[in-house]
């Protein structure tokens, strides 16, 4: 495992397979997993696999792909296999400062979690599709709403990741706050529409649990995003 080199400087690549020059930000999810990721390399990787998960889950509510949902399952296989690198790395780790060592232990914890949650909206996808159920035109605007709204935050705290700004990590944990909001708003108006009769019954179970798995996922990511703005504020070094 290469140096680890503390987070509140530019992000640098130092893999080779990961020169910032050489390959374009939205494609590391195609980067395998490797034991030779620093820590900054190896979350990167881990949230950008996650991000591509989001991207086909938003898709495959609309028309589920077999492909791209076995593309899907895949990631999420890898970000359970980076979790376990990286936490492994970082319990054995001498390079890093105690303090260090405690801020970001649960990072790789919170983004396979993160995975485990996409996997849930994903098995929806998959019910829905196979199953045809049937969703309001106003049901599947919501979600889609949603979807843009989580997926606009997680790409704000990948890019946090990559040059930590604590305006940034504030906007983040506002855009959270607001989303849950929302998400919770949208669970008592679907309970309404259902008590009213004007929303469809089959699809009642998996709208709720894709409001609830993103949910989670909202908080994995504002928890992180806390952690990383305490740190900035302890270490003065974020700007």
């Amino acid at each position: 495992m290469k140096e680890q080199s503390l987070f509140f400087n530019p992000f640098r690549m130092l893999s080779p397979t990961l020169d910032s020059e050489a390959i374009k930000i939205e494609e590391l999810h195609k980067q395998p997993i490797s034991e030779s990721f620093t820590l900054e390399e190896g979350l990167l990787v881990m949230i950008s696999k996650v991000i591509e998960i989001s991207h086909i889950n938003r898709r495959a509510f609309i028309h589920a792909n077999s492909d791209e949902i076995a593309t899907a399952e895949a990631l999420a296989k890898e970000v359970h296999e980076m979790e376990k690198i990286l936490t492994a790395n970082l319990a054995c780790s001498v390079s890093l400062a105690p303090e260090l060592c405690r801020a970001f232990m649960l990072f790789p914890g919170h983004l396979e979690r993160i995975g485990d949650f996409l996997e849930s909206i994903l098995n929806c996808c998959r019910i829905k599709s196979q199953n045809a159920v049937p969703f309001t035109e106003k049901a599947t605007a919501e979600i889609d709403h949603m979807f843009t709204q989580l997926s606009d935050m997680t790409n704000n705290f990948r890019d946090a990741l990559i040059r930590p700004n604590k305006y940034l990590l504030q906007h983040i944990i506002e855009q959270g706050k607001k989303l849950d909001q929302m998400e919770q708003d949208l669970e008592l108006a679907h309970i309404e529409r259902l008590l009213e009769g004007s929303a469809v019954p089959q699809s009642s179970s998996l709208y709720l649990d894709i409001l609830e798995s993103s949910q989670s996922v909202n908080r994995h990511i504002r928890q992180m995003a806390h952690r990383l703005l305490a740190l900035a504020q302890q270490t003065g070094e974020a700007v």
